[in-house]
C-alpha cells in the first residue's frame, strides 16, 4: 500500500534514515503478523512514519496490532495522527505526547519498540529532531535504560556511527537482548546503523 504522508512545518521528514528503519521493521513484522495481538510502541513518531508502516504490514497480513505513537513534540504528534488518519489507520492507533516512555508503566507489556531518535553529537536544544546530546548518544541511552525496564519482547533501534552504535549494543546485551539483524549504510560523512534486538 502507498502510504500518503504530509510533512508539518518543524517536523522531521521521512529521510534516509526513517526508510532504513521502516525496511528492518517490515521484516520484523512479516515475521510476526500472526503472533497474535501486537503491542507496538514507536518513539519519536515524528511524521508516523514508522507506525504507518507496521500497522500496513500487520492488517495487509491479516493480523492485528495496536500502535502507539509517542513524540515529545505536540505538532509531530498532530503530524502522525493526521497521517494515520488520511491512511485509514487511526483506529488501530493512538497517539500521545510525552518524552520517550515516560508515561508508560514498568509492567505495561511491550511485544515490539521502534524509535529513529536523534543520533548526531550536538546541542539537543538547538535541533531536537537531529541531535542527540554531546556524544550523539544521549537521549538513546536514556531509552535503553527504559528499555531495559520494561523488557519489551522486540527493540528496533536507528542511530550513527557517530554516536557510539557499539555502546548500545553493549548495554542491551547486559540487560538481556540479543542482536539479531543490522544494516548499516553509508550516507556522506556516517554510517546509518539499525538494529534489531530480541529479549533472551
Amino acid at each position: 500500500m502507498i502510504m500518503k504522508i504530509i510533512v508539518l512545518s518543524n517536523v522531521y521528514p521521512p529521510a534516509e534514515d526513517s526508510w532504513q528503519t521502516a525496511e528492518l521493521l517490515r521484516w520484523v513484522m512479516s515475521n510476526h503478523a500472526n503472533d497474535g495481538y501486537l503491542r507496538i510502541i514507536d518513539v519519536g513518531s515524528g511524521t508516523g512514519i514508522l507506525a504507518l508502516t507496521a500497522l500496513n504490514e500487520i492488517v495487509s497480513k491479516g493480523g492485528t496490532a495496536w500502535v502507539l505513537a509517542a513524540d515529545h513534540d505536540y505538532n509531530a504528534s498532530m503530524n502522525t495522527r493526521i497521517n494515520l488518519v488520511n491512511n485509514g489507520l487511526y483506529h488501530y492507533a493512538d497517539v500521545i505526547t510525552m518524552n520517550l516512555l515516560d508515561a508508560i508503566r514498568t509492567r505495561f507489556c511491550l511485544d515490539i519498540v521502534v524509535s529513529n531518535p536523534p543520533y548526531l553529537p550536538g546541542n539537543w536544544n538547538e535541533d531536537w529532531r537531529i541531535f542527540g546530546g554531546s556524544h550523539g548518544n544521549d537521549v538513546i541511552k536514556q531509552l535503553i535504560q527504559q528499555i531495559c525496564q520494561y523488557k519489551a519482547s522486540m527493540f528496533i533501534l536507528t542511530q550513527s556511527s557517530l554516536s557510539n552504535w557499539e555502546e548500545s549494543i553493549d548495554y542491551l546485551g547486559r540487560c538481556g537482548y540479543k542482536l539479531v539483524m543490522i544494516k548499516a549504510t553509508h550516507y556522506f560523512f556516517e554510517d546509518i546503523i539499525t538494529m534489531v534486538f530480541n529479549k533472551v
